[in-house]
């Protein structure tokens, strides 16, 4: 037997280390209570909760547990025995993102850097019944028409059919906006959007109602906040200390004093809001920077004041769900790419789902049917340069061609977030399109590297005898439909999931708007997001639905798929070692 560690500075490299010999047919199993364990020179160990312990490799040696250890820089610990050990079997599990709206690449990117495979679905392939192939449905952030934007799409027969799975035993996790898709919401939200009604999940009534520019939803403002752990015996909690910095950005706040839902349970609050500092701008000064950054009463210091919640978890049937109003998957920088700790609720979440498996899923790799592929595999990417070319081109000319005395730079049009003002947050993100620009090119080099790596191992042989080399064909193939794929404007879909070409184009697109409405005026608006698709300032770098968070989802697509690439590739070669 052996044990992994989860302590803060290993639990990424365990998570990846783990996911990998459960694809093996390691036998692992997640402690949910603290145990003891002795190792062969009587040396005792006390072992916290969420430590791993695999109690039967099932692997042709211990070779491929060997070449992990070393691939990841993290080692497991031999054990003679254990004492009261309490924890739930693990699975390999299926996770599916909603790609129908919102921004759902820095959970795919987050998941594919910790091992698991996770891979959208479309609200049409949502009311047809597609979500019987996973196991987890996670919901991000939303688009430009925020939570309607998500929910249209899917009907009352797709948000039923969500409901419907998790009774039967799925996970559903929302960030902000999917976080109030399936919360109990404001009257006047479902009289826009009365298909909502189908997908309230857990008894968590929204507390920052309100109807300002999202309908049913008041902002606290967009920035780290802190927050404080409620339930470290919980194993979404797992790891976390008793007060943690956490991303916020406009979303939702949760009052759990309901019973609404007959066929959910109590909802459980994880964690609450516990405050803000320098990087938080409350919504009440997102227009009047110069001003106070802290009014005397604010949104958000109502609810530390209340200890109101910001991540809830509960059950609705068999299932589980788990409601984050703040993203575990946006890091501490404006970028918000950076994750740290509190993705390990990601992963804590996709470990406690794994086991209510009943058996293990078989890996497979979803494709994209009718989807234009490159000859030879991988001859596309060249078309990704030329596309980056282009957004650094355009990128020169908007900040030649932009004064810094632009009337729509002035505080009162272009909106603080993270405590900057406007004019730094311009700066900033110009500066960030670079910084993708060297990403993506390193990617590139990285994916001809794999590809020739890859076609080496695949050769001449036929794949249908090694499960492991049709594995990786059909990542090839993936990651074709990753850089090819288009959504077709008819769906009219809110952001969401489209092809890496595609949101290169758009990011081009944006900017181009951008330098054409460079001497535009704008008239002053109490909403910050009145001119969403005019403002330079909201088209280049106002959100992250703006030009460089498009490009930097670009990326972050692209990083998903060459990761999962990578990982196969060493666990046939690991096996060709044995």
């Amino acid at each position: 037997m052996f044990v992994v560690g989860q302590d803060s500075g290993e639990w990424k490299r365990a998570c990846r280390l783990v996911n990998t010999l459960l694809r093996e047919g390691a036998e692992i199993r997640w402690a949910t209570e603290p145990f003891g364990a002795r190792t062969a020179d009587g040396a005792m160990l006390d072992l916290a909760r969420g430590t791993y312990l695999v109690s039967d490799l099932k692997l042709a040696s211990l070779q491929m547990l060997e070449a992990a250890q070393a691939r990841y820089g993290i080692y497991t610990q031999a054990v003679e025995s254990i004492d009261s050990f309490v924890g739930l079997l693990l699975q390999p599990l299926r996770i599916a993102l909603y790609g129908g709206g919102g921004a759902p690449f820095n959970h795919a990117r987050i998941f594919a850097e910790l091992g698991f495979h996770a891979e959208f679905i479309s609200p049409q392939e949502v009311r047809a019944g597609g979500l019987e192939d996973y196991d987890l449905f996670g919901v991000p952030g939303g688009g430009g028409l925020a939570m309607i934007g998500q929910l249209t799409p899917l009907g009352e027969v797709g948000c039923r059919r969500i409901k419907d799975w998790v009774q039967r035993g799925g996970m559903y996790i929302g960030s902000c906006a999917g976080s109030f898709d399936a919360a109990i919401v404001a009257d006047s939200f479902l009289q826009v959007c009365p298909e909502q009604r189908q997908m309230q999940l857990v008894n968590a009534l929204i507390w920052n109602r309100g109807d300002t520019e999202w309908i049913g939803l008041e902002s606290p403002g967009i920035g780290v906040i802190q927050s404080r752990n409620l339930r470290p015996d919980h194993p979404v909690m797992f790891g976390l200390p008793e007060r943690f910095d956490i991303t916020h950005y406009n979303g939702p706040l949760f009052d759990t004093d309901t019973s609404a839902l007959p066929d959910a349970s109590d909802a459980i609050a994880l964690s609450a809001v516990a405050g803000a500092g320098e990087d938080f701008t409350y919504s009440e000064r997102f227009l009047r920077f110069s001003e106070s950054q802290q009014p005397e009463t604010t949104l958000l210091g109502g609810a530390v004041d209340e200890g109101i919640a910001n991540i809830v978890s509960g059950y609705n049937g068999l299932g589980r769900v788990l409601l984050f109003g703040s993203h575990p998957e946006f890091g501490y920088n404006l970028a918000m790419d950076e994750w740290a700790a509190p993705a390990r609720m990601l992963a804590n979440a996709a470990f406690w789902q794994s086991a209510q498996l009943g058996a293990a899923r078989p890996p497979t790799v979803k494709r994209a049917a009718g989807t234009a592929q490159s000859h030879p595999i991988g001859s596309g990417l060249s078309r990704i340069a030329r596309a980056c070319g282009a957004i650094g081109d355009a990128v020169e000319q908007l900040h030649d061609q932009v004064r810094d005395d632009a009337a729509w730079l002035e505080e009162t049009h272009a909106m603080s977030v993270f405590g900057m003002s406007g004019r730094e947050v311009w700066r900033r993100g110009l500066a960030d399109f670079t910084e993708v620009t060297g990403r993506m090119h390193d990617a590139l080099a990285r994916a001809q590297n794999l590809l020739e790596r890859a076609n080496a191992l695949l050769g001449d042989d036929g794949l249908a005898a090694d499960p492991r080399k049709q594995l990786l064909g059909d990542m090839l193939q993936a990651l074709e439909d990753a850089v090819q794929h288009r959504t077709p404007a008819e769906w009219k879909q809110d952001f969401g999931y489209e092809g890496v070409l595609q949101m290169l184009e758009r990011a081009e697109s944006m900017l181009s708007r951008a330098r054409e409405n460079s001497e535009m005026s704008f008239e002053p608006s109490a909403n910050p997001y009145a001119y969403f698709e005019s403002s330079p300032y909201q088209l280049v770098v106002g959100s992250y639905l703006a030009a460089n968070g498009v490009y930097l989802n670009s990326w972050q697509l692209l990083q998903a798929h060459l990761l999962r690439i990578e990982e196969q590739i060493f666990v046939i070669e690991a096996a060709l070692i044995n």
